[in-house]
């Protein structure tokens, strides 16, 4: 881990939501997947947003995978709803960012049963 005292380990739930968007075949996924047990997290954003920067180390292979990944997950009220989005961002490479977003208000990030994951081919 680095030695930066705002990088952390992933939660649980920032893992479950990496495996859950992960787990669909796309270019570049398996490297994804590997970055995953490596990866760190530290904010990403003040305004209290579901947002988290990813930090990968070096020296683990890079993926084909660029800009936010074609897959999509749709975040679900309690009565299944569609309330808001995940976004999955990797930057030459490396897995980036993971953000929740949302019309209304700023969105937590939500345990994975909450959120529907979806290919999208067209982006």
């Amino acid at each position: 881990m680095s030695s930066d005292p705002t990088r952390r380990p992933l939660s649980r739930t920032e893992r479950s939501l990496l495996d859950s968007l992960l787990d669909h075949e796309f270019d570049g996924v398996a490297e994804l997947r590997a970055q995953v047990e490596h990866a760190t997290a530290s904010s990403g954003c003040e305004c209290g947003c579901g947002m988290i920067d990813l930090h990968v180390p070096a020296g683990l292979p890079v993926s084909s995978a660029a800009g936010p990944v074609p897959i999509e997950g749709t975040v679900l009220d309690a009565s299944g709803e569609a309330i808001g989005g995940v976004l999955l961002f990797v930057e030459h490479g490396r897995l980036a960012g993971l953000e929740i977003y949302s019309d209304d208000e700023p969105l937590p990030f939500w345990a994975s049963e909450r959120v529907r994951v979806q290919t999208d081919s067209v982006r």
